[in-house]
């Protein structure tokens, strides 16, 4: 029995189907007024481009033509195309906004089943019936045949006129305009013409699958695919590894020293383009297959916030979207490298640098998934070093790029060297990076332990066993800390990623165990060694003995378990050497872009090497963060110094 002065729930249920009918037919009035303001601004516009592109001598030859760059004649449909397309946008929301009037209405004619007398002489019209009249005449489908021909044809004169003076210019224009346009509008106008037979004769169709997947998401809570990574998945396709901004600085270092050595003339615009395809394009697609394949170990990181990876989520369908995202961004990064290249006329050598790219991918991805297999202890630490020293390729790859591009041969000594140099050194660098990783899986005890092989004592350190899935981490981290799986009922300090776990040496009893028990010594010794090849090969003289041995031993100095002090304090010896050797063996003998560059190189491995033993994983994640943070204290100490104490506080 209804209880007086409250609604009833039928009474409530009209109240709502009123509201909703109401602010559906506000919605349907303002859209059209948008529609047909910005269909008259389309209009317009293709008017304007026809009129002007006439008076352009690119398009015709008469008296008194004006030049206009080619540049913005290509770009000239893009305006009206954006307008067209913002028509058809519309035009589906006015589709969907009928199928769902129209089921308000029907059931809002059953709370006034009677018809309108002023329309009932006519046929037994019922209320709540205005759009289902509208549909009648202004649908494609079964409107009246005059409204269709009429509409039709508004949209083939559009489209037409578009198409027709888009592919008239590009005609005109020729060259690699008339290819980038014909493919960049062609794809464009292909997916307009598809969207608008979808929005108009299919628009029934259109409607019952987004019912039907609306259907499913609104069973789900509105925040269940929220993803847990602390980064948007727009931000990702963006810019998938914002954190490896520092790879941007190898294929420009390079281009620069082999147009020094060989004295070619700088191009900005060539080199920008270069950086363009290898990293932005080619690389970050690589990326974002590794992120997809290592969605699961990402998303189970306990730095996975703070490495901005791929987005993960606890919705499944979330999930695939995720996925599905990224892979069609990759494949149109891939796409759009190779399109650049056949614009530039070096589509084969994109080509090589795609497949050489995906080649090494695909290698690296096999080793991570044998990983995961049950495989011997020996099996498996050998698929760890093969992991550890294919991960140079890229490097190695990003300096012949920058040779390329700067004109000399790929089979010079110069590119050469270069290479081997630089997989010498991104191999010291990622395994540092890794050790570091490895580290955030483990957290300290309060207990200590002896070490077996001296007298020092160290924190015991216990891992959850995440670490256990990536073997390739575990062995590198091993040899440097306790590390037990499992800590029930132990006090914990905190992660072990705060620390940095390479300042200290970790004392051996012999060179051999040395080598043995830090895995990036041989690279960094290599890439110190190579260092000087490469410093020959860019004064065009063979390599130097004395500079090779210097090297060798500072390296190998560097690297011996003493306090990182000793260690700053043995580079600068060795430097030094290094410096007294350059000079006893005379500047003016030594090529411009050559003087000098054993040390830089030498110094450039052992810095990066010194840097990292000297670092954690959370400052090394965080670098940004602490480098601005440092700035803004370097700068309101500066303040604070200017204006005074007292000042300061009252600013304060």
């Amino acid at each position: 029995m209804p209880i007086r002065g409250v609604p009833t729930r039928e009474e409530r249920r009209f109240d709502v189907l009123a509201l909703d009918y109401q602010m559906a037919r506000e919605d349907e009035r303002t859209f059209a007024n948008i529609q047909a303001a910005v269909a008259s601004i389309a209009v317009v516009l293709l008017g304007a481009m026809a009129t002007v592109g006439s008076d352009t001598c690119e398009l015709s030859k008469h008296a008194g033509c004006k030049h206009v760059p080619r540049l913005f004649l290509a770009g000239a449909p893009a305006i009206p195309l954006a307008a067209l397309a913002f028509v058809q946008l519309l035009g589906i929301v006015s589709a969907l906004r009928s199928y769902y009037i129209r089921a308000v209405e029907s059931e809002l004619r059953t709370y006034a089943p009677g018809p309108l007398p002023e329309l009932a002489p006519v046929a037994p019209i019922s209320p709540a019936s205005y759009h289902g009249l509208i549909t009648e005449v202004t649908t494609l489908r079964r409107g009246r045949t005059g409204y269709r021909i009429l509409a039709t044809m508004i949209m083939v004169v559009a489209l037409a006129a578009f198409g027709g003076l888009t592919v008239y210019i590009a005609i005109q224009l020729g060259g690699w305009y008339r290819n980038l346009m014909l493919l960049s509008y062609g794809s464009v106008f292909a997916l307009l013409i598809a969207d608008v037979v979808g929005g108009t004769f299919g628009a029934r169709s259109t409607f019952v699958q987004v019912a039907l997947k609306f259907r499913v998401r609104q069973l789900r809570p509105l925040l269940s695919g929220e993803t847990a990574s602390g980064r948007s998945l727009t931000s990702y396709l963006l810019l998938p590894r914002p954190e490896d901004w520092i790879k941007l600085l190898f294929v420009p270092g390079a281009y620069l020293l082999a147009s020094l050595v060989e004295r070619k003339a700088l191009n900005g615009g060539t080199l920008a383009l270069a950086v363009l395809i290898t990293e932005y394009l080619v690389y970050s697609a690589r990326y974002q297959w590794n992120d997809i394949r290592g969605m699961k170990d990402d998303a189970l990181h306990p730095q996975s916030v703070a490495r901005l990876r791929l987005p993960s989520s606890r919705d499944k369908g979330q999930r695939r979207f995720i996925v599905g995202s990224s892979l069609a961004v990759a494949v149109l990064r891939l796409a759009t490298a190779i399109v650049l290249g056949v614009v530039v006329g070096e589509a084969s050598q994109v080509l090589i640098l795609v497949g050489s790219v995906f080649a090494v991918a695909l290698v690296y991805e096999f080793l991570r998934t044998a990983e995961s297999f049950h495989l011997s202890e020996r099996v498996r630490n050998l698929v760890s070093v093969l992991l550890w020293l294919i991960v140079g390729s890229g490097y190695a790859l990003r300096f012949l790029v920058g040779v390329y591009v700067a004109g000399v041969s790929l089979s010079s000594e110069l590119a050469v060297s270069g290479a081997v140099f630089m997989f010498t050194f991104g191999v010291m660098f990622v395994l540092l990076t890794w050790t570091l990783e490895a580290s955030s899986y483990c957290y300290r005890h309060t207990g200590i332990f002896a070490n077996p092989i001296s007298d020092e004592v160290r924190p015991s350190w216990y891992t959850d066993g995440r670490l256990h899935r990536k073997p390739h981490l575990m062995l590198l981290l091993a040899p440097h800390a306790d590390v037990r799986e499992g800590w029930a009922g132990l006090q914990l300090l905190g992660q072990c990623g705060d620390d940095p776990v390479l300042k200290s040496g970790v004392p051996v009893r012999s060179l051999r165990d040395l080598a043995y028990w830090s895995a990036w010594n041989l690279p960094f010794w290599s890439a110190c060694a190579t260092a000087v090849w490469l410093a020959s090969n860019m004064r065009h003289e063979a390599v130097n003995s004395w500079l090779l041995v210097i090297s060798l031993a500072g390296a190998v100095s560097v690297s011996w378990p003493v306090s990182h002090v000793h260690r700053v304090v043995i580079a600068l010896f060795y430097s030094g050497a290094i410096w007294c050797v350059e000079a006893w063996r005379g500047w003016n003998n030594f090529e411009p872009a050559g003087a000098a560059a054993s040390l830089i190189l030498w110094t450039l491995a052992t810095t990066t090497y010194l840097v990292f033993r000297l670092e954690s994983y959370h400052g090394l994640k965080n670098f940004a963060e602490e480098l601005r943070a440092k700035f803004t204290n370097f700068g309101q100490g500066s303040v604070k110094l200017i204006v005074g104490p007292e000042t300061w506080r009252i600013l304060r």
